[in-house]
């Protein structure tokens, strides 16, 4: 059967009707949304995002360039890190959304921050809404936040609750460096601007080098509506950010860590008011390592020095000077030797006719005189002698009677001294020396580092010419600059001082004279009965160097406080690779200890892969192939397992005081920088004490363990300890006699 269909009229009737309501709802709608701004449906605010709309423009961020060493290991990068927010006030909406109990936060934060419960309650006592916990509470790591994030505030015996109420996180960018100490004078270190609302280098390589690390930021430009939002179907323009390129040094990180340790040892261990050297190799002057103490951290930055010691300190170096002398007079052909010359007192005299300085054996004329380290002399003694036991009367002898004075001159004037060496991102900075050449005294005396002043960077660009037959390199520390965008890379190399039209090098002095003066610095370290270093010998190493004491001028003259010891040393003797200046300044210039020196001198040895007698190199390769940096743990109230656990963790000597099972004192304190073999102080609250063994301990570390124990305890002498009166393990008490020598 088949349906009837519906009269026609009838459908368009019914299509009309449905026409009119839909324009009419359609009407009201677009009637509504005109009056209020809201669809009606949606009850979207589509005038909002018309009226509210205007162009947005986000930064970008482009990525600031890692620092490497030679090898590629990162010292310095950008890191996500987090700062402390405490919220105080008790007007803040929310279950445990302030800090309730503070001393209980203060017990828990003290030793994740490395701060004293005293110094945080001290922010957390302010009358405020919300407080930062000062630097301490600034760029923590991952790890930090989530030690902190894991503590359990239980205010409630039932009821346990994660985390520290009102202690809360803002995610931070910071530039960390790795170690803390590594050359910071030099690499310098960069911060968050917010001027410019990035990290900027502030000082050093991390300031010079500021354009090729910080690269280009990109942006992206949208329409967004009056709520921040980005328009649908509108158009983005987006440039993308440009990372910044990055920089490898020369120096190499293993050996930068056991120059620094050598230095701080250095100025433990002879109470020295600064200490610095430089190592490099000796064919290309590529830096290996760079260091001068005091320093400063640079993560922390609680006492930034922007003063480079090898750069910019001045400074009368003494008898290192010496072989520049005797290879002048080599070259002019006028050295002989085998002559010899009387020792002891050299009274300086001058024909003010014929403007010659010369020796007066009539008494001492008001010129002055110059004495040998040794007042007394030696006697009569050849001039090849007189550089091996560094005789002042000697080389001024040399001088008037052979080299002539003004031709010394000439000569330092050749060697670059009392002139900026021009090192790449120095020059704004570096020194130029102070030249004192006006009185016959004086001018005798730059003969042996005296009267006049030098940096360290001129001497170890004039010593290359000595090292490497007559050819004087430039020193350098940038390796290589690579852009990881697009894989250039920009290299660094060696610059000769003097070339010829075609750029090769220029020998300033015969190969002849080079081997003459290295022979007699061979004697310096090796002949046992002349030599002035041979406590600076190394088995296993064929080394070449010269030793100086230098006086250190004081507005009234020269003082006697204070003196710079200090030592050149190059090896392999026959053909030297690498290069080391070591000084320091401090009241003991007679018993200090060489083995500062020694380790990282073998550190660089081992380095450059020149060691051929692996075997007969001695304790300290051993000792400072693995040399590390740590950082001290906050141990304090903790128990003697939980020290234990994390003292496993660092290769260091444990010094413990008392037979307890809790932490009382520490030292060094927590945060403090430790490294490999150091001593480490742990006091319990055992009463039961015993003596230590400690031989070879310095005066400062005995100190310590005297401040720690308040025992009475007798040191004679200066250096380390030889001897002790108790043997190791004798029980001590309040009124036991201990004694202790240090030579």
């Amino acid at each position: 059967m088949k349906m009837k269909r519906p009269n026609s009229n009838f459908r368009i009737l019914v299509i009309f009707i449905c026409i009119f309501l839909m324009g009419g709802i359609i009407s009201f709608n677009v009637f509504f949304t005109t009056l209020s701004g809201y669809h009606l449906r949606s009850l979207t605010n589509v005038l909002a995002e018309k009226e509210g709309s205007q162009e947005k423009t986000e930064v970008l961020s482009a990525k600031r360039g890692y620092i490497r060493d030679r090898n590629g290991e990162i010292i310095a990068q950008d890191q996500e890190t987090y700062s402390i927010t405490a919220i105080l006030s008790p007007d803040r909406p929310g279950e445990y959304a302030y800090v309730e109990d503070k001393e209980f936060t203060a017990q828990a934060l003290a030793p994740i921050l490395g701060m004293s419960e005293e110094e945080i309650l001290g922010y957390l006592n302010q009358d405020l809404y919300q407080t930062s916990l000062g630097e301490k509470g600034n760029s923590l790591t991952l790890e930090q936040k989530n030690q902190i994030e894991a503590i359990e505030y239980t205010p409630d015996p039932e009821k346990t609750t994660p985390g520290l109420p009102g202690i809360e996180f803002e995610r931070t960018t910071t530039r960390v460096y790795t170690p803390g100490k590594i050359a910071s004078t030099l690499l310098g270190f960069a911060s968050y601007d917010s001027e410019q609302q990035k990290i900027v280098g502030q000082v050093g390589i991390e300031a010079w080098l500021d354009e090729e690390l910080s690269g280009t930021d990109g942006y992206s430009v949208y329409q967004k509506d009056a709520y921040g939002y980005k328009l649908p179907n509108t158009e983005t323009t987006m440039e993308m950010p440009v990372n910044g390129k990055d920089v490898y040094l020369t120096i190499d990180k293993d050996v930068q860590s056991a120059l620094e340790a050598a230095l701080q040892d250095t100025i433990d261990y002879n109470g020295a008011e600064r200490a610095w050297a430089v190592i490099m190799e000796v064919e290309t002057g590529r830096i290996l390592a760079w260091g001068g103490y005091p320093t400063y951290d640079l993560n922390t930055r609680e006492e930034v020095l922007y003063f480079d010691i090898p750069s910019m300190f001045v400074f009368e170096p003494g008898s290192v000077m010496k072989p520049f002398v005797f290879a002048a007079a080599m070259e002019e052909g006028v050295y002989k030797g085998e002559d010899t010359v009387t020792t002891g007192r050299y009274c300086v005299a001058y024909n003010e006719t014929t403007g010659d300085i010369y020796r007066s054996w009539e008494g001492c004329p008001v010129e002055g005189n110059i004495n040998d380290a040794n007042r007394t002399g030696w006697g009569t003694i050849s001039f090849d002698e007189g550089l091996v036991r560094s005789s002042n009367t000697v080389v001024a002898t040399l001088v008037t009677d052979y080299l002539g004075d003004d031709k010394l001159w000439d000569y330092l004037d050749l060697f670059g001294f009392f002139r900026p060496t021009g090192v790449q991102g120095l020059e704004m900075s570096e020194e130029a020396g102070i030249r004192n050449d006006t009185y016959a005294l004086d001018r005798l005396s730059a003969s042996f580092g005296q009267g006049s002043a030098v940096t360290t960077l001129q001497l170890m660009q004039a010593y290359t010419a000595i090292f490497n037959d007559g050819v004087m390199v430039k020193p350098y520390y940038i390796d290589k600059i690579v852009d990881p965008n697009t894989n250039e890379v920009e290299m660094g190399e060696t610059e000769y001082v003097y070339t010829d039209e075609e750029g090769n090098p220029i020998q300033i002095l015969s190969k002849e004279t080079c081997e003459r003066v290295r022979a007699l610095m061979y004697d310096v370290v090796n002949d046992k009965e002349k030599g002035t270093g041979t406590v600076y010998k190394i088995d296993g190493i064929e080394m070449i160097a010269k030793t100086g004491t230098g006086e250190i001028a004081t507005s009234g003259g020269y003082g006697t406080e204070l003196y710079t010891s200090s030592i050149m040393a190059a090896a392999p003797a026959d053909d030297p690779k690498i290069m080391m200046y070591y000084a320091f300044q401090s009241p003991n210039f007679k018993n200090y200890s060489s083995d500062y020196f020694k380790h990282a001198f073998m550190a660089a040895y081992d380095a450059m892969g020149i060691n051929t007698q692996q075997n007969a190199v001695s304790e300290y390769d051993v000792a400072y192939e693995e040399w590390k940096e740590y950082e001290m743990p906050s141990l304090n109230n903790h128990t003697m397992t939980y020290a234990n656990w994390k003292l496993d963790e660092m290769n260091v000597h444990r010094i413990i005081i008392g037979d307890g099972n809790l932490v009382m004192e520490q030292y060094p304190l927590a945060n403090d920088s430790v490294t490999t073999n150091q001593n480490v102080f742990i006091k319990t609250d055992g009463t039961n004490i015993t003596m230590p063994n400690m031989y070879g301990w310095t005066y400062r570390e005995v100190e310590i363990y005297k401040s720690l124990t308040g025992l009475n305890i007798t040191m004679n002498g200066t250096g380390v300890v030889s001897w002790q009166n108790l043997d190791e393990g004798t029980p001590l008490y309040a009124d036991t006699d201990i004694q202790v020598t240090l030579t």
